[in-house]
């Protein structure tokens, strides 16, 4: 678990760049069985990865995982949760760039134009 000091300097990061990275918050020990059953993802694969994964239940164990939705409420508000998953296999052999971009098409109840963000920022 993350403690208050280390909690307060991701938040703060998350507010002054936008994110953060937190080194080992899930360790190869959770997350070597869920790349061991992504494994059966591969006859359902495209060029570019497979799309709506939350559904499989080793993604979510993870995106419910207590410590990752905890930091998302908590950036976020109590009622955020997990609802889009995509699994890309990038690797030395098969890989590709993914500029930096903002998602368009998200499940909002409303839309709210906010100064800094939309199109062409």
């Amino acid at each position: 678990m993350i403690g208050t000091a280390q909690e307060t300097k991701w938040r703060s990061l998350v507010e002054h760049e936008g994110f953060a990275i937190i080194p080992a918050l899930l360790t190869s020990h959770e997350l070597i069985p869920t790349f061991v059953a992504l494994g059966d993802l591969v006859p359902l694969r495209s060029r570019a990865g497979v799309r709506h994964v939350l559904s499989h239940p080793a993604v979510n164990v993870i995106a419910h995982d207590p410590r990752l939705l905890g930091m998302a409420q908590q950036v976020l508000g109590p009622q955020a949760f997990p609802f889009r998953a995509t699994f890309f296999d990038k690797s030395p052999d098969s890989n590709w760039l993914i500029t930096w971009h903002q998602d368009t098409a998200l499940p909002l109840k409303e839309k709210i134009e906010t100064p800094g963000w939309g199109r062409g920022r």
